[in-house]
């Protein structure tokens, strides 16, 4: 059981599938079987009642039992006659039946009373050496036996011939009845595994048929990565289940597509109405400052705190901005060719009053990119560098095949290993082994630059030990 739960649907269907038509083609062998033998045992019966109204005629005709009463109407071996007269003595019987009468005493009596005996089921014992007719003394002293040791179906009647009542016993063995109930059986066992093979052929195609829709909207699902691209999952024809839930799923669709739009027109409008307001407040709190001079340090303080945060939501707007227009397909490149060591120059000097920043680049190594935007890119990396790791920080460039890569390497403790699957993902975080204030949108930033350059973002270990992180972009 455990391992058909863990089994695939299609696998579980087709198994329930089988077990159902097993079940009905093991009930509908035995029903046949049990109406064919009905039918079998009502045509015997009615043989037996054709054959006792042709005997009582002969006997009534003959004015009372006679030799060759029932000769070509007993079958030797399989049907036979007995006539029980007066005194319950045996007067005729078939060749090779026991010297005695089949049907007990009260059967008997009932018969010469002139009641109809119901049929019934007899033990009937002998071989087949009988004759058609002989006289009972001759039976007893050969003590011949027509009959082997078998089951036999009974009718007997009360029949008054010459002024005599007699019992008119008929009856017929169970061979022909079940030599044909073998041999249905046998063409059963036979037929029904063929059958049982087809229809599991049939009915497990068609599952597999009916799954096919499931496993191509499941493929395209995979396959969706934003409800904004405007793919939708195939939906079979029809108005079946199957069709429904493809049109419930993809209304889903564009339901969580136009949540996202109206999430990131929010986010661009937010961002856009905070730039000027917070450029306002960071240049009144820097004039404040110039102007306070060292008369108040501790309002010198809390004003240099002030900017400080005003200048981190300045960056985490324009962040949130740059963000909603790349999720908006408004992120415009102006590309050009620029030179790989130049490029990192531009930053170690940028960030020169912080820290000193190395650069490792050959030259003549040129890329294709938007100057701005790959700055800001190498501007994320260089500021993380120097807040969550330690110096020095150095910035590589080499050629790579086709393509150039940017590296920026600190001397920290590296990336962790639960991080690095994440370390794109927007307001992400590291937060054991590096430690800061930053909203965890530096790294999503560069990674959505090197994508719209057509490149790769990614995390390594530095050589020497820290993190390393590098940009693989298209060589001029």
């Amino acid at each position: 059981m455990r391992l058909i739960r863990r089994a695939g649907l299609r696998t579980r269907v087709t198994l329930a599938y089988l077990a159902a038509i097993v079940a009905a083609i093991a009930i509908g062998g035995v029903l046949v079987n049990a109406a064919l033998e009905a039918r079998l045992t009502d045509a015997l019966d009615e043989t037996l009642e054709t054959r006792t109204a042709a005997v009582g005629r002969l006997l009534v005709d003959r004015g009372g039992p006679a030799p060759g009463l029932t000769v070509g109407l007993d079958d030797p071996g399989e049907t036979f006659t007995q006539v029980v007269g007066p005194g319950e003595r045996l007067v005729s019987s078939s060749p090779g039946l026991p010297l005695r009468p089949l049907l007990d005493a009260a059967g008997r009596r009932a018969a010469v009373e002139g009641r109809d005996i119901r049929l019934r089921d007899v033990v009937v014992a002998g071989d087949d050496d009988g004759a058609d007719e002989i006289d009972l003394e001759a039976l007893e002293e050969t003590g011949v036996e027509a009959y082997e040791t078998d089951r036999a179906r009974v009718l007997a009647r009360q029949v008054r011939a010459g002024g005599v009542r007699y019992a008119l016993i008929v009856g017929s063995t169970y061979e022909d009845h079940d030599e044909a109930l073998r041999e249905v059986r046998g063409a059963l066992l036979l037929v029904l595994p063929v059958a049982l093979v087809l229809v599991a052929l049939a009915g497990g195609g068609a599952i597999v048929a009916s799954l096919r829709p499931v496993e191509r909207m499941r493929q395209r699902a995979a396959a969706i990565a934003d409800p904004g691209s405007g793919e939708r999952l195939p939906v079979p024809p029809g108005g079946d289940e199957l069709a429904r839930l493809g049109r419930s799923l993809n209304e889903m669709l564009d339901r969580l597509q136009r949540a996202a739009e109206h999430e990131r027109a929010l986010v661009s409008d937010v961002s856009h109405e905070l730039r000027t307001p917070l450029a306002v407040i960071g240049g009144e709190l820097e004039l404040a400052l110039q102007t306070l001079g060292d008369a108040d340090p501790e309002l010198r303080a809390s004003l240099t705190v002030a900017a400080d945060e005003t200048r981190r939501l300045g960056r985490i707007a324009e962040d949130l901005l740059l963000l909603a227009r790349a999720d908006e397909q408004r992120l415009e490149l102006q590309r050009e060719p620029l030179a790989a060591g130049e490029l990192l120059r531009e930053q170690a000097r940028r960030f020169a009053a912080r820290a000193t920043v190395a650069v490792q680049a050959p030259d003549g190594l040129r890329l294709d990119g938007d100057r701005l935007r790959l700055a800001q890119a190498l501007g994320n990396l260089v500021d993380n560098a120097l807040r969550h790791g330690r110096a020095p920080v150095t910035l590589h460039a080499w050629a790579d095949g086709d393509a150039v890569v940017l590296a920026v390497r600190d001397a920290g403790d590296g990336f962790p290993a639960a991080f690095r699957e994440r370390a794109f993902d927007r307001f992400s975080r590291a937060h054991e082994g590096r430690s800061g204030r930053g909203a965890g949108l530096g790294l999503a930033i560069v990674a959505l630059i090197a994508e719209a350059h057509g490149g790769t973002a990614t995390v390594h270990d530095a050589p020497q030990g820290g993190g390393e992180v590098r940009l693989r972009l298209r060589a001029t």
